[in-house]
């Protein structure tokens, strides 16, 4: 038989072999969300000699994702004192409920709560209610950002108590650095839709390496910024901090 003839024959079977195989091995599908998820964090540092200082951090994550729904528990503390004296104690918590319209489009409300003495805040709760928006939904850089309206009501140390209506808008970074390192970033601002001079701005950022499977090492930095803060109180926070982290 010719040689061509061999060709002509052999090929139009490569070709169903070929089509054959692709349709056995379909591309992968992403791995979904497990249904319960959280993590839990601590952080400890002690100095003695000229300067007894002592600063305890933690916080825990809680989420739960029943698709397309999403519901979050956040809480944080942080305590520091110097040569037996109290001089910062916060406790932050935080409630989001999310459900989503299309891979990139989600509406959400979340309830917030902050308890700063130090910073002049006896209580502030506040809710809210918004869109968020993906214009990255995948790793290894997604981002996303998002707006809301809401309302605060903030019990000061000094001066007089405040209520008033807000408007939010913000975004979420999510940088997949490796298998095992991450790095994250959330920026917001807020307004105060009653009196434009009180602005407030929150920027927190974290790297975050895993150590062993569910144990990670957390590096993270958090400003905050009120723009007119309460009467004898500086307009901006930071705070820095390393902490180990347990996720389950």
């Amino acid at each position: 038989m010719p040689r061509s003839r061999h060709l002509r024959l052999l090929l139009p079977a490569a070709l169903t072999c070929a089509g054959t195989l692709g349709a056995q091995t379909p591309e992968p599908t992403p791995t979904p969300h497990p249904l319960w998820s959280g993590k839990g964090e601590l952080s400890y540092v002690a100095t003695s000699g000229n300067t007894d200082t002592q600063t305890l951090g933690a916080g825990v994550e809680v989420e739960y994702r029943p698709s397309p729904w999403a519901i979050q528990f956040k809480a944080a503390f942080v305590r520091s004192e110097a040569d037996e004296v109290e001089n910062a104690r916060a406790l932050t918590a935080s409630l989001r409920g999310s459900r989503t319209l299309s891979p990139r489009l989600e509406v959400f409300a979340r309830g917030d709560y902050l308890k700063n003495r130090f910073a002049g805040i006896e209580d502030r709760f506040s809710g809210e209610g918004g869109m968020a928006y993906a214009i990255f939904p995948n790793p290894p850089n997604k981002l996303k950002v998002e707006a809301g309206l809401g309302y605060t009501r903030e019990l000061r140390t000094a001066g007089e108590d405040l209520a008033f209506p807000t408007a939010r808008a913000g975004f979420l970074y999510e940088w997949q650095i490796s298998r095992t390192a991450t790095y994250s970033e959330e920026f917001s601002f807020l307004a105060n839709l009653e009196e434009g001079s009180d602005w407030r701005i929150v920027n927190t950022g974290a790297l975050t390496a895993e150590i062993v499977r569910a144990i990670a090492l957390k590096l993270s930095f958090a400003i905050l910024y009120a723009n007119e803060p309460v009467p004898g109180f500086r307009k901006r926070d930071t705070l820095t901090s390393a902490a180990i982290v347990v996720k389950f």
